[in-house]
């Protein structure tokens, strides 16, 4: 008789779901229009079987009146959290100092070219009329340059310049860092906020099922066991409710530190939508060769070898002798006679030492291994953006999965539930039920926000 009455209610049930669910539809799942009216949920509204579920029930399934997944914070959306997060970051602030630094040092390369004020006074002893001693001085005023300076300038500008270049894309690279950091304590907030309210739903429940035990006892109408099989649930709600609540907390505060918002902005949640789907996010080939268009670390690493290019110039022109020319005017007292006129000085310094091929053979050195680090920035892009689009059609799949078991899951919680109440179904059934519901329910959660990081990972991947 319990297998009949268990068999009508499974055909009932099956008969009021036959409607295709709206998160079927893997394109469709997250953008249906009357998902975003009914509460902004990311997907579409729970299966009919639902309304053979007890009110404590419906709190738990995540019916009207409260957000299955909500996918932002309402005093603080991904964007702006973002942007905070760069503005708080201390890695993008020392990107941002050397990025000063290697424009000083452009300036720098470039004030080479110009020649220095040269003044200088001399006075020495000199053999007078009549074998006395008498002052021979001389002042003088011009200008001074270094012969090498003038034909090492343009490698040494080039070189800033593409320092300079270098700083600005690792600013980017920063910034870009960041953004990935923040996106994942982003959602990972939102995920531990949704599985601390999952958690108490799931202790209310099982309180509410402790206590409906505790009077069917005492009225004779179920055995012992039921109780304790609901105080063994309750205990273990608890403790899942207790640990989450202590997740929720730390992935808050981790947020809040991270973009300097106000504990107020991160208090209450919104429904929002997942990220949109970046571009050439379904071809891996295709993202790599954006990504290595686009991507700031792959410029940098480029300037780089330009720098390192002409740092080698520079070494080999200073191999030269040094060659120090200046003119100018100078006046004084020469033999006790007024002169004055033009002067002309040069002077020539060829190094005895080998320092200067020592420089050169270490800008080469330099040069090999910016070129070497060239090439693995781009294969570690690679790397990076094929994982970051593998993981996204992975978190569809999931998402999709784990979304048809909470539903076949919420189905067969319906059905025990009205064997149970008809008599079809023990208490233990019941229980194993709800706890498969409830596992397939925080599986669904993980897939969601898994799925809505991979989605921002693979847009900020793509670059700068």
């Amino acid at each position: 008789m319990r297998r009949i009455v268990l068999w009508l209610s499974c055909a009932l049930l099956a008969l009021c779901s036959a409607a295709p669910s709206p998160r079927h539809g893997a394109p469709q799942r997250h953008g249906a229009p009357h998902a975003a009216k009914a509460h902004q949920r990311p997907f579409g509204p729970l299966p009919s079987s639902a309304v053979a579920l007890t009110a404590a029930d419906r709190r738990f399934n995540g019916m009207p009146g409260s957000a299955f997944a909500p996918l932002a914070f309402s005093g603080l959306d991904l964007a702006a959290a973002e942007q905070a997060g760069v503005l708080q970051s201390p890695d993008v602030a020392a990107a941002q100092a050397r990025l000063r630094g290697a424009q000083s040092a452009l300036a720098q390369a470039r004030a080479a070219f110009g020649p220095s004020v040269l003044a200088g006074y001399t006075e020495n002893p000199q053999a007078g009329p009549a074998g006395t001693t008498i002052a021979q001085h001389l002042s003088t005023l011009g200008l001074q340059t270094v012969v090498g300076n003038l034909l090492s300038y343009s490698p040494l500008v080039a070189s800033a310049h593409a320092a300079l270049r270098a700083a600005q894309s690792d600013e980017a690279v920063a910034e870009r860092a960041e953004k990935i950091k923040t996106a994942g304590l982003y959602y990972g907030a939102l995920k531990a906020r949704a599985t601390a309210a999952a958690r108490n739903e799931a202790l209310s429940l099982a309180q509410a099922e402790q206590a409906a035990a505790q009077k069917r006892f005492s009225a004779g109408d179920a055995p012992r066991l039921d109780v304790v099989r609901a105080a063994v649930a309750a205990a273990r709600a608890t403790a899942d409710a207790e640990n989450a609540k202590a997740a929720d907390a730390n992935a808050t505060e981790a947020l809040r530190l991270e973009t300097g918002a106000d504990p107020s902005a991160l208090a209450q949640t919104a429904g929002g939508s997942l990220p949109p789907l970046p571009a050439q996010s379904g071809d891996v080939a295709g993202a790599i060769a954006l990504a290595q268009q686009r991507r700031a670390d792959i410029k940098s690493a480029e300037e780089n070898v330009s720098a390192a290019n002409a740092a080698v110039g520079a070494a080999r022109r200073g191999l030269l002798p040094g060659l120090i020319v200046g003119a100018g005017y100078g006046r004084g007292v020469d033999s006790g006679q007024r002169v004055a006129g033009p002067t002309l000085s040069a002077q020539l310094e060829l190094p005895l030492s080998g320092a200067g091929y020592g420089r050169m053979r270490q800008s080469q050195a330099l040069l090999a291994e910016a070129q070497a680090r060239f090439a693995g920035v781009r294969r570690q892009t690679m790397i990076d953006v094929g994982s970051a689009v593998r993981n996204l059609a992975a978190s569809q799949l999931a998402t999709a999965a784990t979304t048809k078991a909470r539903e076949q899951a919420q189905q067969a919680l319906a059905a025990t539930e009205l064997g149970y109440r008809s008599g079809a179904s023990s208490g233990l059934e019941r229980t194993v039920a709800r706890a498969t519901y409830s596992d397939a329910r925080l599986s669904e959660l993980a897939a969601i926000y898994d799925e809505a990081l991979a989605r921002a990972t693979v847009e900020l991947q793509l670059g700068p």
